[in-house]
């Protein structure tokens, strides 16, 4: 036994030897390139000092998952990756969080809103805190009416409505692309969501189904499109019969222009015809004076139905079943009055 143990003892000292000088004793593995690829803001000396990785060091001591999981714990950072190539490089990719959306307390002024003491959110919901404000953050859209006293850079917000809200921007961007810009999302009543678009219109979301409920306002937004209307508010939460309304339309005002003598304007008379203002003082008169000279209705039909004498000395009979219905009597204005009732009127007959 203590003869095996020494052969034992033996190999494992000559293999460590062995590794020491081929391997990690190696000057031709000494870490001579770091190459760092970020596809955010984080710097290179940010991420070196976090990995806890400089040159010179043996390629083989740098422990890949450990320096990943220290990488981990930047809020920046999404996703890392960390490659070996031997004899002397390491590689780190870096996946940064892409923020979607500012994260504004319920109390806030979003008119005056200081976006240097809000937090960043990603589609994830972890919250991120910049140093340097991008142009590109400056606008995004803001989710309102969420408590961030307690919360931290790096923590995630875990609240259904402020989920359902990043499922919302992200849906709307990949089925409604532009069409339809978020400016604020409010979530402060928790059952729904208040969404306000950069046109000032007023979309009411339900938390769940959120896509099914894109799809409806696309149709509202193609009917907005075929008939050259703005939207103004539309609830999405109804299951059918979607309450829309629309801006109104400013009515169109003609501009007044003076009527002298030797100008003329055409105007559409009711028949369809169009006539000139001209021609209509003309109308009118002649129009008054036929009425004027025109007799009394009534005279003109008992006038008509009075029979004529006979020459050969007859009488002529009473006939009480002729009825007279009398016109439309106009007035003076020149409108007819309404009709009165029909009463049978006798007529009386003439003697030669």
């Amino acid at each position: 036994m203590v003869l095996l143990a020494s052969v034992l003892g033996g190999i494992a000292f000559g293999a460590k030897r062995i590794l020491n000088n081929l391997f990690f004793a190696n000057s031709d593995y000494s870490l001579k390139t770091i190459e760092v690829v970020s596809d955010g803001n984080l710097s290179r000396d940010s991420i070196l000092r976090t990995a806890d990785i400089t040159e010179g060091k043996n390629i083989f001591s740098i422990d890949l998952p450990k320096v990943q999981e220290k990488l981990g714990t930047l809020p920046q950072v999404e996703d890392s990756r960390i490659q070996r190539i031997l004899p002397n490089k390491i590689v780190i990719s870096i996946q940064e969080r892409r923020p979607v959306a500012w994260v504004v307390p319920p109390d806030t002024n979003t008119g005056s809103f200081n976006f240097e003491d809000a937090y960043l959110v990603d589609r994830r919901g972890i919250l991120l805190k910049t140093k340097s404000l991008a142009p590109e953050y400056l606008g995004l859209p803001l989710i309102i009416g969420v408590g961030t006293s307690n919360c931290q850079a790096g923590q995630p917000l875990e609240q259904d409505e402020v989920r359902a809200a990043l499922d919302l921007i992200r849906a709307s961007s990949e089925i409604l692309q532009a069409r339809f810009q978020i400016q604020s999302i409010d979530v402060s009543k928790q059952y729904c969501l208040q969404v306000t678009d950069k046109q000032r219109a007023s979309v009411t979301f339900g938390t769940d189904e959120i896509e099914w409920q894109l799809r409806r306002l696309e149709t509202v937004l193609n009917y907005c499109d075929k008939n050259n209307r703005e939207l103004q508010t539309v609830n999405l939460m109804a299951q059918r019969n979607v309450p829309v309304t629309f801006v109104p339309q400013a009515q169109p005002t003609a501009p007044l222009e003076p009527n002298n003598g030797s100008e003329t304007s055409a105007t559409p008379a009711p028949d369809g015809k169009v006539s000139t203002t001209a021609e209509q003082p003309k109308q009118a008169e002649s129009k008054r004076s036929k009425k004027t000279s025109s007799p009394n209705p009534l005279k003109s039909q008992e006038k008509k139905t009075q029979p004529k004498p006979d020459k050969n000395g007859l009488k002529p009979f009473r006939d009480s079943r002729v009825l007279a219905r009398p016109p439309a009597i106009a007035d003076g204005t020149g409108a007819p009055m309404a009709r009165q009732r029909s009463t049978p009127v006798e007529t009386t007959p003439l003697n030669g």
